[in-house]
């Protein structure tokens, strides 16, 4: 059922950041899922919601001229050709990190973003997690000194599920 008042996304990726992306939309009382686009045939994908699945973002976008939102969860070497596509169309975008790979990449974003009116909010999860929280605590007191240099290892613990195809 779509409502007038719902905010429609539609997720360009269904991968497992992907589909994770479209399970937040379809909790969301206020959200509504229109449309999701991946590369692979939707049979292959193990999708459980009922949103049209399309081999192309340019055929999704055309094909729902009412999405507002696209979320992007491609390989991080796609984001730019994928969110250039998306504002081309007007939508606003919720993109996952890196926003693209190259600074004059990012700056095409933000550009074409000032130029169509749309908003982007790139994902940063971790920026409120216990341990960036407290690292911001500590240098916003001052409690580290002078700070001239910074280097950080984060190191994730993944199990075999993430490496799947």
């Amino acid at each position: 059922m779509q409502d007038r008042n719902t905010v429609k996304f539609a997720v360009i990726g269904q991968g497992h950041i992907g589909k994770r992306h479209a399970e937040m939309v379809l909790r969301n009382p206020e959200c509504e899922l229109i449309a999701v686009c991946d590369i692979a045939p939707k049979d292959q994908l193990n999708i459980t919601h009922q949103a049209p699945c399309y081999p192309t973002v340019d055929e999704m976008l055309d094909k729902h001229p009412q999405i507002e939102v696209v979320c992007i969860a491609t390989p991080n070497g796609l984001h730019e050709q994928h969110a250039l596509q998306a504002l081309d169309a007007r939508k606003h975008i919720v993109i996952e990190k890196p926003m693209a790979l190259t600074k004059a990449g990012c700056e095409k974003i933000i550009f074409k973003s000032l130029q169509m009116s749309r908003k982007i909010f790139c994902v940063m999860q971790n920026r409120y997690s216990p341990p960036s929280e407290w690292a911001k605590e500590l240098v916003e007191k001052g409690l580290l000194g002078k700070i001239c240099m910074v280097q950080i290892n984060c190191y994730w613990n993944r199990d075999d599920r993430y490496y799947k195809k």
